[in-house]
């Protein structure tokens, strides 16, 4: 065999051994460069989300957003946006609640604006508030003589109660005023 026809040979003999190497290579470059498209877009949303919550909380602390008791707050209240909140572990009806409230210098929940209050979404059980339906109509007012707006809270009529209780999500629930519920204080920070 001359070296012309060697090299033509070895040519053929290498093409169909690196088409199958190549052929066997392709779908590793694809898993690849998907885990790295992957990878990418997950270090962009995380970029985001961190840009929105960093800008989404203007008002809050930066160092501790939310802290359960600590300098600004009593034992057992927590703080947030620039407020301090008491979750009662004791079940009492509107007034007694009222009444725990005013005897730590607070008042019973009233939500000023969700976004200052977006915590509130977490909360998953009944708690009082410090609104009650004006006699005789259908409006609400807050125990501070303040009407309820719209942006603040949506109330459902449950039972025709005249007193109310926060659910989660930013809605109320009417009730009697005679109910036993859990309830939230709240005091402008100390």
């Amino acid at each position: 065999m001359s070296a012309g026809r060697l090299g033509s040979h070895l040519r053929v003999s290498d093409g169909p051994g690196r088409g199958r190497q190549d052929h066997r290579m392709a779908p590793l470059f694809l898993v690849r460069l998907i885990a790295v498209a992957m990878a990418i877009r997950f270090m962009v949303m995380v970029a985001i989300w961190t840009t929105v919550f960093i800008l989404a909380s203007p008002h809050q602390e930066v160092s501790a957003p939310f802290t359960a008791g600590g300098a600004p707050c009593p034992e057992d209240w927590v703080y947030y946006g620039h407020m301090c909140y008491y979750f009662s572990k004791e079940r009492k009806d509107w007034h007694q609640s009222r009444a725990a409230c005013l005897s730590q210098n607070s008042s019973l929940l009233r939500v000023h604006s969700r976004e200052r209050q977006d915590f509130l979404r977490l909360i998953k059980s009944y708690h009082w508030l410090g609104l009650v339906r004006i006699p005789g109509s259908e409006s609400w007012r807050w125990d501070d003589g303040s009407t309820l707006q719209p942006h603040q809270l949506t109330v459902l009529d449950m039972q025709n109660g005249t007193c109310s209780v926060y659910s989660a999500s930013f809605k109320a629930y009417s009730e009697s005023c005679l109910a036993s519920n859990n309830f939230i204080c709240m005091r402008e920070m100390a």
